[in-house]
């Protein structure tokens, strides 16, 4: 579309971590993703996008109630590019028009009240701002969820994180999961995506999940982006970074331990 023509990049440095990932910290500290956009397109980051959107409308007309609208906790939600996804429903070329015109009206797809978690205050407010999230929560993720966070993510019907996982530490990844399912009072939902060029941690539902009862899941193995010049030196030669995402479908027990 004709937005490509305003994603031009600016000249800046990044640093490859020990995990060969290029740091791409600054684009989530600004007042708006116009940087975010810049850094992203050229990388093919839309790809992505794109079919986490695909995949995850399917999930939704399977599992959305008909009779009353859902909660979601989004674990690193960024600007809102995700939650563009599932909770308006547009893919990347639209998402990335919605963000170059902010008096553009946004329309839900799905009835999702939606708690956006993430370090970055910026990130939140404009978000927030836009309508793209209903309420918002600053978080580091290396420390244990908040009062107010482990009551969003228990109540929660949805919970997602995406392309964020490798910033969270095991121990706090797995309190959020098994406070997401310490309700099995109606069915939930589990989004999220493991970036196995960049973490080399089992983090797969048969792990997590073992010995907890009623639940199923779908994996897809999709393109997560282009590698730039400086992960390509330390992934031998390799273009391009894939992702597993799982999508996890808890149903509904009686009351009782998780497991």
């Amino acid at each position: 579309g004709g937005w490509s023509s305003r994603c031009v990049s600016t000249p800046r440095v990044f640093f490859i971590s020990i995990m060969g990932k290029e740091d791409f910290g600054n684009i989530y500290v600004e007042n708006s993703p116009q940087a975010y956009v810049q850094r992203l397109v050229p990388v093919d980051y839309g790809h992505y996008h794109d079919r986490y959107c695909e995949m995850i409308n399917e999930e939704l007309e399977k599992f959305a109630p008909k009779d009353r609208g859902m909660s979601a906790v989004e674990l690193g939600s960024s600007y809102g590019n995700t939650t563009l996804a599932y909770k308006f429903g547009l893919n990347w070329e639209k998402a990335v028009e919605s963000w170059m015109h902010d008096d553009q009206p946004l329309k839900k797809k799905w009835d999702f009240n939606v708690v956006a978690v993430d370090i970055s205050e910026q990130a939140l407010s404009y978000g927030s701002r836009r309508g793209i999230f209903d309420s918002s929560i600053v978080h580091d993720f290396s420390n244990p969820p908040s009062h107010e966070l482990a009551m969003a993510i228990e109540n929660a019907d949805f919970m997602t994180s995406i392309m964020t996982l490798f910033y969270i530490p095991t121990e706090r990844w797995l309190e959020a999961c098994y406070k997401f399912i310490a309700n099995r009072s109606k069915p939930k939902l589990l989004v999220y995506n493991v970036m196995m060029a960049f973490d080399n941690r089992n983090l797969t539902p048969e792990l997590l999940f073992a010995g907890v009862k009623g639940w199923t899941c779908r994996s897809s193995f999709n393109k997560h982006r282009n590698f730039t010049a400086g992960e390509q030196e330390t992934h031998h030669g390799n273009t391009e970074a894939w992702t597993m995402t799982y999508f996890v479908h808890f149903e509904p027990m009686k009351s009782g331990p998780a497991h």
